[in-house]
């Protein structure tokens, strides 16, 4: 069992947020460099790439869909700009 079995959504968005900052990049930059159609929505696919790309880390589909769950406000499966700015701001 290696170390991302064990990774929780907190420490993703951790993570997430700490590269954020280490590369100088807004929250609409990262989101923009996942959104790799352009449609204004990362979906789960997106998200395991965008997460390997930023982060060198290779997530399970569950482990994905914990992270979109938790920000997808709206419900409606996919997480938009505001919703992954409202994650990786610093105000929890």
């Amino acid at each position: 069992m290696s170390d991302e079995d064990t990774w929780t959504v907190d420490e993703a968005i951790t993570n997430l947020r700490n590269a954020m900052k280490d590369s100088g990049q807004t929250a609409e930059e990262v989101f923009a460099s996942i959104d790799a159609n352009s449609d204004g929505e990362i979906n789960g696919p997106e998200l395991y790439k965008g997460l390997i790309e930023h982060l060198g880390d290779h997530l399970s589909p569950g482990q994905i869909s914990m992270i979109i769950n938790a920000l997808d406000s709206n419900e409606d499966n996919r997480i938009d700009v505001s919703e992954l700015s409202a994650a990786l701001s610093e105000e929890e």
